[in-house]
């Protein structure tokens, strides 16, 4: 059975609160990143409704979230809940109709494809990797009216103090 950390279960409560933006700090492996993806599916549960994952690289979120934390996630604390892979454009339904894709901000077809719909939720992974610029672009698509607040969340290993990810989750400077 699936027990959290103290840690997860405070972000938990982050995660469900009235924020829109979330940020979770923590060192590798700190369990950051699976907590977030619960939070998606539990989100995507709920009501019929799209979710992204975005990472720098197409390849990295490939290699880390869809062949390593989706299917985890979905093992160890969703072992019942049967969903559909589409291997081709990397996304998963869920039984309600949700989806929840992955992609990467490297590839202007990929960046095309995943831009050209709107998403109840958007989590930047890893985003000390992406720039100001790519995460704004990416979050004008955060307009799905799908009865969920929409939100956003990103993770990381603690940045540079010179990452804008620092100055707006850390100083709070937009």
């Amino acid at each position: 059975m699936f027990q959290k950390t103290l840690i997860q279960s405070r972000a938990t409560v982050l995660m469900g609160g009235p924020a829109t933006h979330v940020m979770s700090f923590g060192g590798s492996r700190s369990g950051k990143t699976f907590n977030i993806v619960r939070a998606i599916i539990i989100r995507a549960s709920k009501h019929t409704s799209r979710h992204v994952i975005l990472r720098l690289n197409f390849n990295h979120c490939k290699t880390s979230i869809w062949l390593d934390t989706l299917p985890k996630v979905l093992r160890i604390v969703f072992p019942n809940l049967s969903v559909s892979w589409n291997k081709s454009d990397y996304y998963i339904t869920l039984p309600n109709g949700s989806e929840i894709w992955i992609g990467g901000l490297d590839d202007d077809k990929r960046v095309e494809k995943i831009l050209g719909k709107e998403y109840s939720t958007m989590f930047f992974n890893e985003c000390s990797q992406l720039s100001w610029d790519s995460v704004q672009v990416a979050l004008t698509r955060l307009a799905e009216k799908s009865g969920l607040k929409n939100k956003v969340y990103y993770d990381e290993n603690p940045p540079t103090k010179r990452h804008w990810s620092y100055w707006a989750f850390v100083k709070k400077v937009h």
